[in-house]
């Protein structure tokens, strides 16, 4: 059996959605897959075994507070211009493996670049906002890197 996937660096991150109450936390596990090059076939090839089809739903940075990831309009356009070049080189690769593949751009203000992969059917906007909610609040100090979220409704990649 051959595995797709580099041996993942597990970060447990601990957070707290500001939507559930305080008490209440979930653990969210990223899988490190390097830079964006590096992630690109491993996410595609994680797609292609879950789904006969799929929609990714994608957050565009327009704008963010002042981060470790996002310092100034400079970071803010090379982490755009960046994810944008993914999600395209993403579908050009999902359909050339002969996956239907498309995509939806939603601008947000996070310093992150989220990449959910849904098969159809499922409601976005719950995936999405489960997703934002549990990365709201954490602390990632890494830089030009994909995150891979295993979420209850499906994947999702955290660019930096």
């Amino acid at each position: 059996m051959m595995s797709v996937m580099p041996q993942p660096a597990h970060l447990p991150l601990h957070v707290s959605p500001q939507d559930r109450r305080r008490r209440q936390s979930t653990d969210v596990l990223l899988n490190e897959l390097g830079n964006l090059d590096e992630a690109l076939e491993p996410f595609a090839e994680l797609i292609r075994q879950s789904a006969p089809s799929v929609r990714l739903y994608c957050t565009v940075p327009t704008g963010c507070p002042s981060s470790d990831i996002c310092a100034d309009l400079h970071d803010l356009h090379d982490l755009r211009s960046r994810s944008l070049v993914f999600v395209h080189n993403l579908v050009e690769s999902l359909r050339a493996s002969g996956v239907p593949a498309s995509y939806h751009l939603q601008p947000s203000n996070s310093p992150l670049c989220l990449v959910c992969a849904l098969p159809p059917g499922l409601d976005p906007t719950k995936i999405k906002a489960a997703a934002i909610a549990a990365l709201q609040d954490t602390k990632l100090n890494l830089k030009e890197k994909a995150l891979l979220a295993d979420l209850e409704g499906g994947l999702a990649l955290v660019i930096t």
